[in-house]
């Protein structure tokens, strides 16, 4: 609605009221050698169209919506299965051996414990430090 000037909301309650008006105003506006009707069903038909590529954009809306949340518990998956297997590689192997090192410097990279948020955690916020009491 950039180059109209006009929200959707102001533009489909403007056409209703017009549509309304059609209706309401028939006789008058036939008096006045307006063929009407035909202009009507136009406008009915437009306003169809409309409402039609409306509701297939909010179908998109929701299944991208549900495509990222899909994706996010896709992704969260990975990184516990991922997670696990390290755990267990590192189990498996000599604590002191070249592999075991390798394999603990991947684990210390990775960020636990894994939320629903994000991949980082925020820092728990620094208490703040009491005033001394004054002296009377």
């Amino acid at each position: 609605m950039k180059n109209l000037g006009y929200s959707e909301a102001q533009i489909l309650g403007t056409i209703e009221k017009i549509e309304d008006l059609q209706v309401t105003e028939r006789v008058v506006l036939k008096k006045g050698n307006l063929d009407i009707d035909p202009m009507h069903e136009k406008l009915l038909a437009q306003h169809k169209k409309t409402n039609a590529s409306n509701e297939k954009q909010e179908q998109k809306k929701r299944e991208l919506k549900m495509s990222t949340e899909e994706h996010e518990a896709d992704l969260k998956q990975l990184y516990v299965m991922g997670s696990s297997q390290l755990d267990m590689m590192i189990g498996s192997v000599d604590k002191n051996s070249v592999p075991a090192k390798n394999f603990r410097r991947i684990r210390s990279r990775m960020k636990r414990p894994f939320t629903d948020e994000a991949f980082e955690v925020e820092p728990a916020p620094q208490p703040t430090p009491e005033p001394a009491p004054l002296r009377p």
